[in-house]
Order: structure tokens, then sequence, then C-alpha cells
């Protein structure tokens, strides 16, 4: 008796199957279609790999801008805080890709790839026949690296030489600039060479990189790994000229084109790497021949400056180091992480003046790879050391366009969290002036307000990967807890910054020491003459 009156209340509430009335059922039936289309990643660890679910479609290797930021970049350009950031997603002199190819303001740079592709061509001892083969036949796994809405208006023969041209005109300027040719043979001014550089690490002008391998391997070397791991090291600005020129068998040339560029246009410092000897750690190496079957491969010449630039893929925290080895074992208790420790981790803390006056001090790291940041507390006092930066006009449109890369493919957010890290210690112009007097922030973008606003709009709206300087984020918070929590720790903190704070100080304080222990010396004898 009760079944049936429950039925009859359901029945009074939802309707009878089929009689038109069921809108609860056709919610339910809605809501069912709903959850069966749409992806379901699991949040919780499953009991097998084997039914794990599938992982979402990959994202194009060579994608365009995200909207979003576009969107951002026009709002900030319109209430004039970063100058003109309207263009540093565009080409100015060369476009390469199909995404601004046959623009008539680019016309002067298509006259200059042909000159360049066939200048690469000669150098390989090869004919153009050989290298449209080679690549006629991965034509439809490119095309599968752009927008679609860009490739569909190119046949196949069409996008082959296109790509063929471009990646031809890209090595061949790579190697005009880490050999020491002669630019004038290309018509290449001097005046243009950071724009050619500028050009070749835009996000929406990249090729991409399994065309550059074949285009590599256009070139017999006994050594290629080697030679072409050289060439962009140096043509990134990360490598010694010394040991290149060694490597290479170069001699040293006063007036070769690689000395004159660098004196025109310093994309990074030279000395990127402070020990040569770590160069091989440190940088991502070229491999012709596990490329498509590695775990994690290069998409384009963008992606590989991206890898060099952060550095070694160590973590800056070794939770992440431990899920690294345990790969396998994803979901495990040791990658749990709970609401408590993502704020704990995610939080913003002070800026450098106040990081300065709880005790902390902070230094160069060895390297200028984004990722060695490290802290190391000694009770009253810390370390906290960072890797020298440079800032000027052509490193915002790098920025920008690694942010649209990590923002629009799958890898992880490593240098949005580098940035958003900068945005926590930066607030003010002080805190500019405090970080290029230790030698870590390089200005040579305008004033120290300018900096400061750069770095509190360029990453203002980005989210940060949690695991990144997970490590260094929670050292510093407890450093703090425990010195506001402590009298002693802020009375002597204070104590060492007003009297010992500069070299002047210390030495005022040993000359009051010494002239102080004469006095006494002095009086001892005269009270005791003998």
């Amino acid at each position: 008796m009760a079944v049936k009156e429950t039925m009859i209340l359901m029945e009074k509430h939802l309707g009878k199957p089929g009689d038109g009335s069921c809108v609860g059922r056709k919610a339910l039936a809605s809501l069912k279609s709903k959850l069966e289309t749409s992806p379901s990643p699991s949040p919780y660890p499953s009991p097998s790999p084997s039914l794990s679910p599938s992982s979402s479609s990959p994202k194009l290797k060579c994608p365009k801008v995200p909207k979003r930021l576009r969107a951002e970049v026009k709002e900030v350009k319109a209430e004039k805080e970063v100058k003109g950031a309207e263009d540093c997603y565009a080409p100015k002199l060369i476009s390469l890709g199909p995404y601004y190819h046959g623009e008539s303001r680019l016309a002067e740079g298509e006259k200059l790839k042909l000159k360049l592709a066939k200048a690469y061509i000669q150098y390989c001892s090869s004919f153009v026949d050989a290298f449209y083969n080679k690549i006629s036949c991965i034509v439809t796994e490119l095309k599968d690296c752009y927008d679609e809405m860009s490739t569909k208006k190119y046949n196949d023969d069409e996008f082959t030489v296109m790509m063929m041209v471009d990646g031809c005109a890209l090595l061949s300027y790579i190697l005009c600039v880490c050999l020491g040719s002669k630019h004038e043979n290309f018509s290449i001014r001097y005046q243009d060479i950071s724009l050619l550089h500028r050009d070749a690490l835009l996000l929406e002008n990249q090729l991409p990189y399994q065309l550059l391998l074949k285009l590599m391997e256009m070139v017999e070397l006994e050594s290629s790994n080697h030679f072409w791991t050289a060439v962009f090291q140096e043509f990134f600005g990360i490598n010694d000229e010394a040991i290149f020129q060694e490597s290479m068998g170069m001699k040293s040339k006063e007036s070769s084109f690689l000395q004159k560029m660098k004196s025109y246009y310093c994309f990074l410092p030279n000395n990127q790497i402070s020990d040569p000897k770590l160069k091989p750690k440190t940088t991502t190496t070229i491999d012709h021949n596990n490329e498509s079957s590695s775990s994690n491969p290069c998409h384009h010449l963008l992606d590989l400056f991206r890898r060099n630039f952060l550095g070694d893929e160590r973590s800056s925290n070794s939770s992440t180091a431990q899920a690294v080895d345990n790969k396998n074992l994803e979901g495990t208790k040791q990658d749990r992480v709970s609401v408590r420790d993502v704020k704990e981790v995610m939080a913003s803390f002070r800026n450098v003046k106040e990081l300065m006056a709880a005790g902390i001090r902070i230094k160069r790291s060895p390297t200028r790879h984004l990722r060695d940041i490290s802290f190391r507390s000694n009770g009253i006092t810390a370390c906290l050391k960072i890797p020298p930066i440079t800032i000027d006009s052509s490193t915002k449109a790098m920025f920008l366009n690694l942010i649209a890369y990590e923002m629009s493919s799958d890898v992880p957010h490593d240098f949005i969290s580098y940035l958003r890290f900068l945005d926590s210690l930066i607030d003010h112009a002080d805190d500019v002036k405090e970080l290029q007097s230790i030698g870590i922030l390089q200005n040579h973008l305008g004033t120290h307000e300018e900096v400061a606003l750069f770095f509190n709009t360029v990453s203002a709206n980005l989210e940060s990967s949690f695991h990144a300087y997970r490590d260094v984020r929670v050292k510093i918070r407890k450093h703090l807890q425990s010195h506001y929590n402590s009298k002693v720790k802020m009375w002597m903190t204070q104590c060492l910054d007003t009297y010992f704070g500069s070299p002047w100080t210390i030495i005022a304080w040993v000359g009051a020491f010494f002239a102080l222990f004469l006095t006494v010396v002095q009086t001892y004898y005269s009270v005791f003459p003998h």
C-alpha cells in the first residue's frame, strides 16, 4: 500500500510516463544527455590505470594568440599602461607560417626569405626537389599544427612550398647569425636584426619543429645533434661564445657578423650561463631520432627557447620532483593536496622592501635560468636567490608571446608562474630600485615606475602553477610567521639592519672597537708603566 501511495505522489509531481506532463523526466533525460557528451576527467585516483578516462584531445602545436589576451592588450593600450603592446603578437619584417603569409606590409620580407632559403639549399649541397619531396611526405601533419581556417585556403602543393621556403629561410638566418656570415649578402640591415629575432619568436609566427627537423637532416654532418644544439644555444644567447667557437672549429673574428649583431642587439645577456660546464645539464638538446617517440616533444622554436630560458626541469620543490619520479602512480597520496595547502602556497606574500625588513637578504642566483630560485633560512636571517633578468622593449614582446603560448597549449604554466612570483615581489618603484641595486634586474625599459607597472599588469589576470616554486613560497611564509611571532627576532633583525646594514656602519663599528682597544691598552700602561 505504501508503494502505491508513493507512486501516486510521484505521478502527481512528475507526471505519468508518456502523458506529456513529465517535466521532471524531460529534465532528467536532458541532464543524462549532457553528462554523456561532456568530457569527464575524474578528480579521483582510478583503481586501475586501464580504467582511467581518456585524456582530452591535444591542442594545436602552433596555435593563435587567445582572444582573451588580445582583449586584455587592447584594454591596457586604452589605459596607456603598456606602450606598444598592441603589436607584440604580429611580425614586423617576415612572416613564418600561414597566419600572416601574403600580407602586403611584409612584401620585402618575402624577398628576403627567398634569398635566405636559396642560401640554405646551397649550404646543404642539395636541390629544391629533394627538399620538396621531404616536406610533402608530412604536409598533412604540418597542416594539423595550425588553425584550420588559416590552412584551408592552401592546397597541399602551395602549403608545401610555403613551409619549405619559410623553414629554409629561418634556419639559414640562424646559421648566418651563429656562423659569422656577412649579412650584407642578404641585404639585412643592422636595424632589421632585432626585428628578425623578434619575429622568429612570435607565437603566431612559428613553424612546426618536425618541419625544422626534416630540414636540419639535409645538413650532412657526423654529429648533427651536437651541431644544431650548439647553434640554437648560440642563437638564443645562452652559450659561451668561446666554447661555441671551439665546438664549431671556428677562429675568433673581430669583425664577424655575430659580434656586430651582439653589439646592436642583445636578446639576452651573453653571460646567460655563468659556468659553461653546466651547459649540457641545463639546456635542451636536439634529437633527430627520438622526437616523435619522446613523451614531451618540442613544438616549435619558441617552445625550444622557453625550455632553455626556464632551464633544467628539476623542480624548485621536492614534492614535484618526487611526483616526476613516480609519474606512473598518478593520483597517489603524495600528489594529493588539501584546500589549506593550496591557499598557503598560492597566496601572495610581501614585496621586496618588506621581505628585507623581515631579515631576508636577496641575492643573485648563480645562473640566469628562471627555475633557479632558492630560499634558505638561518633562523633570524634568510637568503632568497633569484636569477638576474634584463627588461627592455624587446622583452615585453617576448614575455607576452611566452604567456600566450602557455595559455594556448598543454605545457605547464612555468613562465607564468615566474612572472607571478616577480609580481609578488614588486609592488612599487622602490622594489625595482632595490632589485636593480642588487644586480637582479637590469632596467633598459624606462623608469622604475614603468617597470613596476609592467610586472603588475603583464600577469595580473593569470594564474600560476601550484607546484611552481612551491617549496620557496612555503619557506618564505614560514620564515615570516616565525619572524613576526617573535619580538626577539624582530629586535635582532632591526639591530642588524641599523648597525650592520651597510659596509660603512661595519667599518665604523670596527674603527670604534679598535679605538676602544687602544684606549684600554694606553690606560693599562699608564697605570702599570712597568
